[in-house]
């Protein structure tokens, strides 16, 4: 028996190998409470590594120098972007509170009432079924009518008073030092992310080589053209949700003021942020435009509410559907190309499984996925994941191809008019170009 021999068995090696996964699942679940600050981190240099790669290669800056200018500069424009946002939800919230929605119950209650007599004054042929549905819409009738009468209040005594004041100065100091912990531990929790964010986008590159490194050379080539199509979708995803954002919120801002809706800016606002959340924040941002309009109406439109508020459902449909048919298509294209039901699903499982974070990623998350099972999949049916023509991502263009090829035939077109304003001074001008355009073919075959 060979004693050097250090090979290990392969039951040694399933020993091994189960362990190590069950060991890193167990890490997992200790680092449970890291992981969102952990993937929040991502986002940023993820966000950030396309400035910080653009300043480096255009300006040949050194990498440290471009993270440093791009960071100062997120520093400085989130807190005016803050700035800029938290005035315009104030005034939203502030709107929101001034509404009248007493007046809105009362005409909501008097419509409903209204309906309900009427129904009942309606004549139904059958005698028995006439009954019951009287009997019926009186009850519900009944039953909406607001009580006449409520319970006299009693004045507490003074030992009730003193011990609700002794309680509630034992919970405000309770709640200080909560509210104290809970700054000082977001403050370090932010400082990490900031940290991390530098860290990953200044080692991205060796990252990346030393994952590389770890996997055999034979899946070298697949598993980095999956990362390529991984990035695709972060990237897609990424400006597709600002450039969705934008566009959104100053489309329902004009419509909203095209109708005569009060707080139009507020509304678009709040169209624009909802985009954050795939398919039912666009139903979400629909909600508040709805009520103000129903409540207050038109600012110069000569119609009732109720007619007010069907053209801004109507507003909000056609924007919806411009924005699937047209922008998603143009910005997004074939990255995470989901059908909606998916979609709503993966929202509806990330909000209950990570709350806001996990609704907002749910989208690439689930275009991760569908990439890694598309690898997955090929590779079990034994075909290569990645053909010849496959290997690079096809980004689609921002403009429709038609558009493209239009300007490109003149733009081609151009020079052709440019070249007779150039040979106009007479015959012995043009009998030297074919000469002189030789020597600059000759010229550049050398070069």
């Amino acid at each position: 028996m060979d004693s050097k021999n250090t090979a290990w068995s392969r039951t040694t090696k399933y020993i091994v190998g189960v362990s190590l996964v069950l060991f890193g699942i167990y890490l997992i679940y200790l680092s449970r409470d890291v992981i969102p600050a952990l993937v929040v981190a991502v986002l940023i240099a993820m966000i950030t590594h396309p400035a910080i790669g653009w300043l480096h290669e255009r300006t040949h800056m050194a990498r440290g120098l471009a993270l440093a200018i791009v960071y100062l500069a997120v520093l400085i424009l989130i807190p005016l972007l803050l700035l800029l946002a938290v005035p315009a939800i104030i005034n939203a919230v502030n709107y929101a509170l001034n509404v009248d929605y007493a007046a809105f119950a009362r005409s909501a209650l008097a419509w409903l009432r209204s309906v309900l007599v009427s129904i009942r004054d309606f004549q139904i042929p059958i005698a028995s079924l006439d009954a019951y549905v009287d009997q019926m819409v009186n009850d519900l009738l009944a039953s909406l009518q607001t009580p006449s009468s409520g319970a006299a209040l009693e004045t507490p005594s003074l030992s009730t008073i003193l011990r609700s004041l002794g309680t509630a100065l034992t919970t405000t100091f309770s709640t200080v030092t909560n509210v104290v912990g809970a700054v000082a531990s977001k403050v370090v929790l932010l400082i990490y992310i900031l940290l991390a964010s530098i860290y990953m986008n200044l080692s991205a590159h060796a990252i990346r080589e030393d994952f590389l490194q770890a996997i055999p050379s034979a899946y070298r080539r697949e598993i980095n053209l999956l990362m390529d199509q991984i990035g695709q979708v972060w990237s897609a995803f990424f400006r597709g949700e600002l450039t969705l954002m934008l566009v959104i919120g100053v489309m329902s801002w004009l419509g909203l003021t095209a109708l005569g809706i009060p707080a139009a800016p507020y509304l678009g606002f709040i169209a624009g942020l909802l985009e954050l959340i795939p398919n039912i924040g666009p139903v979400l941002s629909a909600v508040p435009a709805v009520i103000v309009a129903l409540v207050q109406g038109s600012s110069y439109l000569p119609l009732d509410h109720l007619a007010v508020a069907a053209l801004v459902i109507i507003l909000y449909i056609l924007i919806q559907q411009f924005e699937n048919n047209l922008i998603v298509p143009r910005v997004l294209g074939d990255a995470l190309e989901l059908p909606p039901l998916v979609v709503m699903t993966g929202v509806l499982v990330g909000a209950t499984a990570g709350g806001i974070l996990g609704a907002l990623l749910a989208t690439p998350m689930i275009a991760t996925a569908r990439e890694i099972l598309r690898y997955v999949y090929r590779k079990i049916l034994g075909v290569d994941p990645y053909p010849p023509g496959e290997e690079t991502v096809e980004k689609k263009p921002a403009l429709d191809p038609r558009l493209v090829h239009l300007f490109n035939q003149i733009r081609q077109r151009l020079p052709r008019f440019q070249e007779p304003a150039r040979q106009e001074d007479g015959p012995s001008k043009v009998e030297p170009v074919p000469e002189a355009s030789g020597e600059q073919e000759g010229n550049d075959s050398q070069d």
